[in-house]
């Protein structure tokens, strides 16, 4: 089991519930790293097999695709599956942080040779202020991945959304020629569309007028900037709208990537009377810190002919989607 803050060499998945361990290294990197070995002992490390290991060790990505996962392993293997068939012109690192699953997740994700798992169980507590919420949070588990990844172009997505084709290529493409350009960029969003309630993308913006990055790219010496995602002060929501507001405050601009789509599944409502305290408590931090007034709400795109394919949102998640067309009709009806 991978605890707090502790990273599993690359190749190797450990889980304590599932009971696995996953060594995918090939034969030829375990032969050479034995030699490696060997020659340090001996003091005499030969230039080849130096860097014969090294590359073994350290090997380069150009992007690194960091998601967060707990107990939804059909909807977490549609997302890779939409990563894995992007059609990105490069080597991907796909980054899965699990907070403890106990529905064949794991197991899954044991036997995915293109995938690095990191186990951080993540058990319900209460704090020190009272308050019900998780053990680790989602910033924390978030810079788990960041840190990890070895590419500077990390985008980040939920176990719950599925790219349009060429999305990763697209986003790319734009955020690496403006930052060599010498643009300050800090990341890039993807517009997303709440399927099936609404039939438009858009990414949202936050006081300020800042873009904010629901799902999209990061530039990781920008985290490294700014000193990534805040783990102390929030626990859920309002994290993403904070490292957004502190990229943009410290001169790395956050933007809109126009060729980018996702949907993403819509979530269940929530009647205002539940909605958590640790809920409530983000919001009233976040509200403090930056106390300026939002400008606009979100940037719209209608005219957007893509196709996404949602058929696992049909098949794994049929009560969020029934709901969400509930929505759209609340929306276009019961709202007038």
């Amino acid at each position: 089991m991978i605890g707090h803050n502790q990273y599993a060499a690359p190749g190797f998945f450990l889980h304590s519930g599932c009971h696995c361990l996953l060594i995918c290294l090939c034969l030829s990197d375990i032969f050479y790293f034995c030699i490696a070995y060997l020659y340090a002992i001996k003091g005499n490390i030969d230039y080849y097999q130096t860097q014969k290991y090294k590359l073994f060790m350290n090997k380069m990505y150009d992007l690194s695709v960091v998601m967060g996962s707990k107990n939804r392993k059909n909807l977490l293997k549609a997302t890779i599956n939409s990563i894995r068939t992007n059609g990105f012109n490069g080597n991907i690192e796909i980054i899965v942080v699990d907070g403890g699953s106990n529905d064949g997740t794991c197991d899954w994700l044991a036997k995915q040779t293109d995938v690095f798992t990191i186990v951080q169980p993540n058990y319900t507590t209460i704090n020190d202020k009272g308050i019900k919420c998780k053990a680790h949070s989602w910033g924390e588990f978030m810079n788990i991945g960041f840190k990890y990844s070895h590419s500077d172009y990390i985008v980040m997505v939920s176990d719950d959304l599925i790219l349009a084709p060429n999305c990763l290529q697209k986003g790319y493409d734009e955020i690496k020629r403006r930052i060599e350009s010498g643009e300050k960029i800090g990341g890039g969003a993807f517009y997303f569309r709440e399927y099936p309630r609404h039939d438009y993308y858009r990414v949202i913006t936050i006081p300020k007028g800042y873009v904010n990055i629901n799902h999209g790219f990061y530039y990781k010496p920008a985290l490294e900037d700014v000193n990534w995602l805040d783990e102390v002060n929030y626990y859920f929501y309002c994290g993403d709208g904070d490292i957004t507001m502190r990229l943009n405050e410290n001169g790395w601009k956050t933007i809109p990537l126009k060729e980018c789509y996702a949907a993403h599944l819509v979530h269940l409502p929530v009647n205002k009377k539940k909605i958590p305290k640790w809920n409530l408590a983000d919001m009233e931090t976040f509200n403090k810190l930056y106390p300026y007034k939002c400008i606009g709400d979100t940037i719209i795109q209608t005219d957007v002919n893509i196709k996404v394919n949602v058929s696992a949102f049909w098949k794994y998640a049929l009560k969020n989607v029934l709901c969400g067309y509930l929505l759209k009709v609340y929306d276009n009806y019961g709202r007038k």
